[in-house]
C-alpha cells in the first residue's frame, strides 16, 4: 500500500475522527500537533477496519502486525513519527479504530 501525503490543510477533526483521536490521546498516543501524523493515524485506523471486517476479516493480532509493519515502512521511507509505536500502542490504535469507525468489527 502506498499513501502520498496531501498538501491540503486538515480541518479540525470531528465526529468519528475526533473520537478516534481522543481515544488515542487517552492511551498516550499523540500526533504532537503534526497534521501529517494525525492524518496517518486516521489512515491506519480506517485500514484497520478494512482488515477486521468481512469478507476476509483478519484477527486483531494480524491487524496489529500490519500497523507495526506500516510504521516500519514509513520510517524506512524517511517519514518521521513522534515516537515508535509499541505492540500495545498498535493494539490500542486498532481498538480505537473499532470504537470510532467500525464498531461491528470483531475485536
Amino acid at each position: 500500500m502506498t499513501i502520498s501525503p496531501s498538501a491540503a490543510a486538515l480541518a479540525p477533526a470531528d465526529g468519528a475522527d475526533a473520537q478516534f483521536l481522543a481515544t488515542l490521546d487517552s492511551y498516550g498516543i499523540t500526533d504532537n500537533g503534526k497534521a501529517a501524523i494525525r492524518q496517518r493515524f486516521m489512515e491506519l485506523g480506517h485500514h484497520s477496519c478494512f482488515l477486521l471486517l468481512p469478507p476476509r476479516p483478519q484477527s486483531l493480532e494480524l491487524t496489529v502486525t500490519n500497523i507495526l509493519d506500516a510504521q516500519t515502512q514509513d520510517i524506512a521511507a524517511g517519514n518521521r513519527w513522534p515516537k515508535r509505536l509499541s505492540h500495545d500502542d498498535a493494539e490500542h490504535l486498532a481498538e480505537a479504530a473499532v470504537g470510532a469507525y467500525c464498531p461491528s468489527a470483531a475485536k
